[in-house]
């Protein structure tokens, strides 16, 4: 079986501080400290959370902490 992160393309948004990545047919968030390079000069990835929204979804208090940071960065 293939990882969904292998097989479809996110929706990416780098903020210089964090890489998140949605990925709609998974139906999974992930959000990651920005890559960096190892002494080799590789490229490495930064440690990524990833939430499973399904999950999200089927916990209101979640969903309630999800709503308030959407509030709070559009400054509602």
């Amino acid at each position: 079986m293939e990882n969904f992160w292998e097989t479809e393309k996110p929706m990416t948004a780098d903020t210089g501080k964090n890489v998140i990545e949605f990925f709609p047919d998974a139906g999974k968030l992930s959000i990651s400290k920005p890559n960096w390079t190892d002494k080799e000069g590789n490229e490495k990835r930064g440690k990524t959370v990833l939430l499973d929204l399904a999950a999200v979804a089927s916990t209101p208090a979640a969903v309630t902490i999800l709503e308030t940071v959407l509030k709070t960065v559009k400054g509602a």
